[in-house]
């Protein structure tokens, strides 16, 4: 309960300092009644408007979804074969990150952060249509935020 009001929290104070960025950018160059406006502030605030804190030295998750390109039963050719496909996913489609998960008895190749299920099933689509995977699906799974 406290890793997901920590999360919240998190993504609310990013949301927020990326939307003041955005204002403090549009106050400066825009004027209805041909005035100016001018925003003091230290010059390092406007770095940190916009940048991911990480948590512990860890990267915030959020639920969201990854495209699932390869599973497998709990063998030693089902690591071997779901790193395989990971560094196939990393060489020739470099937009995302692949990521190899164990969760007893079933190995996995996931790709991707998407934060709906829309932009997951478009990137499932475009492999798909590769025809270089067996299976392909969506999985419903804590995903990375971006920086």
């Amino acid at each position: 309960m406290k890793r997901i009001l920590l999360v919240i929290s998190v993504l609310f104070c990013a949301q927020l300092a990326a939307a003041q960025s955005n204002i403090v950018k549009e106050l400066e160059s825009f004027s209805l009644f041909g005035g100016k406006v001018k925003v003091n502030q230290p010059a390092g605030l406007t770095e940190l408007m916009g940048t991911m804190i990480s948590v512990d030295g860890k990267v915030p998750q959020v639920e969201g979804y990854r495209v699932m390109v390869y599973s497998g039963n709990n063998s030693a050719q089902a690591r071997e074969e779901a790193n395989k496909m990971a560094q196939f996913m990393r060489e020739n489609f470099p937009g995302a990150e692949a990521y190899v998960e164990f969760n007893p008895p079933i190995r996995t190749c996931l790709y991707g952060d998407y934060r709906t299920r829309e932009e997951a099933e478009a990137v499932m689509y475009k492999l798909k249509s590769t025809r270089k995977f067996k299976e392909i699906s969506v999985k419903k799974c804590l995903i990375n935020l971006p920086y």
